[in-house]
């Protein structure tokens, strides 16, 4: 024991020696690079800067580098210059397609800002049955927006749609829900008829984080409800209105499932992002489709970042 003991005694201090000519000497590992105090919230951060890199910005940059071009999906681009730029300023379907969208927007987060609102509300009082009904209206956000759309198609057929079927039963005419003057306002309803919850179940969230004790006070200096309302629920979610705004635009300007599974662009319902696809991908117009696809993500960019001032200020606001 007394050698182990001398062995031990004499490895020890030869060990920290060995050990601090290793701190200084040696060169630390990649992982010892990467896990130090210092580095380490850099790299959390740079799997997600790669991925964005390869999914976002390079899309966009070739996509820049093709609006400079004219390419046909045959042979190799050709510089065109700004030729596709002057041409696109000159392009009323596009120019109308971008005014429809704007309409669309408009429709959709105003409505389903409303219902989202009034569903909160209810939802926000106890009654039994709440966590069914709540279950209930998850369910059109699970189901593919493709696949719903379909669905929706043939419910609204003019011949045997069901609700036409309902209509006629009830006494009433059926309605062409697909004619040119209606078929805008149909895609809106089956838009709006899947995303209103996403604004209930947010708008609910924001109201059971209120506090009680702002309201309790309100009531004892009584204040009415629709006051309370207007001067301490609504200021106190707009931060909410915004975030759901800011997600609802950048989304409903992408639009092409409902698109994609009812008119397909007919009948005055083509989108913006609908004659980006058609140009690029149905004409093979690479380059023109890829400036419109610039265009379109451009003004994205402008309205979000004018609604991302916006949520600032009433986060700020609600301090």
């Amino acid at each position: 024991m007394g050698r182990h003991a001398s062995a031990d005694f004499s490895m020890g201090p030869a060990g920290v020696e060995s050990g601090a000519q290793t701190k200084r000497g040696r060169r630390p590992t990649i992982w010892e690079t990467l896990t130090n105090e210092r580095n380490f919230r850099w790299t959390l951060v740079v799997p997600l800067l790669v991925l964005l890199v390869i999914f976002a910005f390079y899309p966009l940059f070739y996509s820049m580098y093709f609006s400079f071009h004219d390419w046909g999906m045959q042979g190799s681009p050709v510089f065109s210059g700004l030729r596709n730029y002057r041409q696109l300023v000159h392009d009323t379907t596009f120019w109308v397609a971008f005014g429809r969208t704007i309409e669309v927007l408009v429709i959709c987060i105003t409505i389903e800002l409303l219902l989202g609102l009034g569903v909160a509300l209810l939802w926000n009082r106890e009654f039994k049955g709440q966590n069914i009904v709540r279950g209930l209206a998850l369910l059109p956000l699970l189901v593919a927006p493709l696949t719903l759309s379909l669905l929706w198609y043939f419910l609204l057929d003019f011949n045997f749609g069901a609700v036409n079927q309902l209509l006629g039963a009830m006494g009433f005419d059926k309605v062409y829900w697909w004619a040119p003057n209606k078929a805008l306002f149909t895609i809106c309803f089956i838009t709006i008829w899947q995303w209103f919850p996403f604004s209930a179940f947010v708008l609910l969230a924001g109201l059971k984080s209120l506090p009680k004790d702002v309201f309790e006070a309100a009531r004892v200096d009584g204040g009415s409800s629709f006051y309370t309302f207007r001067r301490l629920t609504l200021p106190m979610l707009s931060p909410l209105i915004m975030i759901i705004i800011v997600l609802r635009a950048m989304w409903l300007i992408r639009l092409m499932d409902p698109l994609f599974g009812t008119t397909r662009g007919a009948v005055n319902t083509e989108l913006l992002d609908w004659i980006v696809y058609r140009t690029g991908f149905v004409m093979f117009d690479i380059g023109y489709g890829s400036a419109m696809a610039v265009v379109s993500w451009a003004a994205t960019m402008v309205l979000c970042l004018i609604m991302f001032r916006q949520l600032m200020n009433s986060m700020r606001a609600g301090r």
